[in-house]
């Protein structure tokens, strides 16, 4: 299988522990998928800038037995800065997206998409430019968009409508306390025949757009350490098992089992003899 994943690959700085490491949620999801489908060719198309960052991306992807297009710019490679609670709950400070606002798919990318059997791709403020130019490339393959928790761009349930029919599977990280905006994607799934898959942390997860809600409850772990990158590989995991075998059930099981492994240890991911402490 042809693997795609588009979007932000950089660094994530841990404050309290004064430690960066490579992240980003298309990094961190084609991470995930290659440990998951490693018969599969996972190409990731991002870009880095011109400081020590990028050095530490592009060596994390040759590590990880990624393909990749990476483009290198002038300027900042996309930083997010971490605090981290006590419980291992993540706190995101801030956002530096560097050469990733005006990073926009080329000719060399969009045939790459094209040739897709899986694209993933992500929208957030800094990237909807991007993410308008991902979207306006046809690829005939499974299609998947990760909306994070729609908080930060001008109207999210807009956007979902907007996009919707150009997708086949949609990812959201919510709160399960977030009960009107769940039924309001859940009416957009319905309405649309697609597929949307709802995180909710601890609470577990859920599918919408069938004729009822599949819901997972999450798999309980020993010691939450970092609940970075959690999603991403929930969502890797649903994938690898739902082009499979599309059996939904069986596809956010997977994604829990994936994700209860990343909240164990520091970063997205772990590589080799990375330390996960």
């Amino acid at each position: 299988m042809n693997v795609v994943c588009i979007g932000d690959s950089g660094i994530d700085r841990y404050v309290p522990l004064g430690v960066d490491r490579p992240g980003g949620i298309t990094l961190n999801v084609a991470v995930h998928l290659r440990q998951c489908l490693p018969e599969s060719r996972v190409t990731v198309c991002s870009p880095v800038g011109s400081d020590p960052g990028a050095r530490i991306v592009t060596d994390t992807i040759s590590q990880a037995g990624l393909d990749a297009r990476i483009r290198h710019l002038d300027g900042e490679t996309p930083v997010q800065y971490i605090d981290l609670e006590p419980s291992g709950e993540k706190r995101f400070l801030e956002y530096r997206a560097g050469v990733l606002r005006d990073y926009r798919l080329g000719s060399e990318e969009r045939t790459i998409v094209g040739a897709s059997d899986l694209l993933v791709t992500t929208v957030f403020a800094q990237v909807e430019a991007l993410f308008d130019s991902v979207m306006a490339t046809p690829s005939s393959g499974l299609r998947a968009v990760d909306f994070t928790n729609l908080s930060d761009v001008a109207d999210g349930v807009g956007l979902v409508s907007q996009y919707a029919g150009r997708l086949d599977v949609a990812f959201f990280g919510l709160a399960s306390g977030e009960v009107d905006l769940i039924a309001t994607l859940e009416e957009i799934a319905l309405s649309t025949a697609r597929l949307f898959i709802v995180t909710l942390g601890r609470d577990g997860s859920m599918a919408l757009g069938g004729s009822r809600r599949i819901v997972q409850s999450a798999r309980s772990v020993p010691r939450v350490l970092d609940t970075t990158g959690a999603g991403d590989s929930f969502a890797a995991a649903f994938l690898a098992e739902y082009c499979a075998t599309r059996d939904i059930e069986r596809s956010l099981a997977s994604g829990s089992d994936k994700a209860a492994g990343t909240i164990q240890h520091i970063g997205g991911f772990t590589l080799g003899t990375q330390s996960t402490s």
